[in-house]
């Protein structure tokens, strides 16, 4: 079965770590980038399964990211979300209206953030997934509780 591949584009470091943690605890592969610029090479370079990245990020910003991503030729459709301390209601419609195709609010709620996850994985090998909206659920799954930054997952 073929690894997920996520890039999380996050500059604030405690964050970002976080998320790799969280991520890589679940087997996933795992790319980081602390500006807009890499991450939109990374989404390029790395056919990834997933984006997480932030709205307000140095560089590009996460929106103009996702409709770089959007407006190449010959990308795929790839889901990209939003992980950003904006946090009200109105914050979710502005991340899908920038070109996200969702919203996780900062700090990170360790059941949603799994739960989320988890629901934009394509199935790796299903021919259906090249029908939009490819999303299939996960293969596998996140740890729950989630293990604290800094936690051996496996204790």
């Amino acid at each position: 079965m073929k690894v997920p591949t996520v890039p999380v584009i996050q500059d604030d470091t405690a964050t970002r770590e976080r998320v790799v943690d969280l991520l890589q605890a679940a087997g996933m592969r795992v790319l980081a980038a602390g500006n807009g610029n890499q991450g939109l090479a990374m989404g390029l370079a790395e056919n990834p399964d997933l984006i997480l990245g932030d709205m307000q990020i140095p560089g590009l910003s996460g929106s103009e990211g996702a409709q770089g991503l959007r407006a190449t030729a010959g990308w795929r459709r790839v889901p990209v979300v939003a992980v950003t301390a904006n946090s009200i209601t109105s914050d979710r419609q502005k991340a899908i209206d920038g070109g996200f195709d969702d919203h996780l609010p900062k700090p990170i709620d360790h059941e949603l953030f799994a739960a989320r996850v988890q629901a934009y994985f394509v199935a790796a090998g299903d021919p259906a997934a090249e029908t939009p909206p490819n999303r299939r659920p996960l293969p596998l799954s996140l740890p729950l509780p989630l293990p604290q930054h800094g936690q051996d997952p496996g204790c």
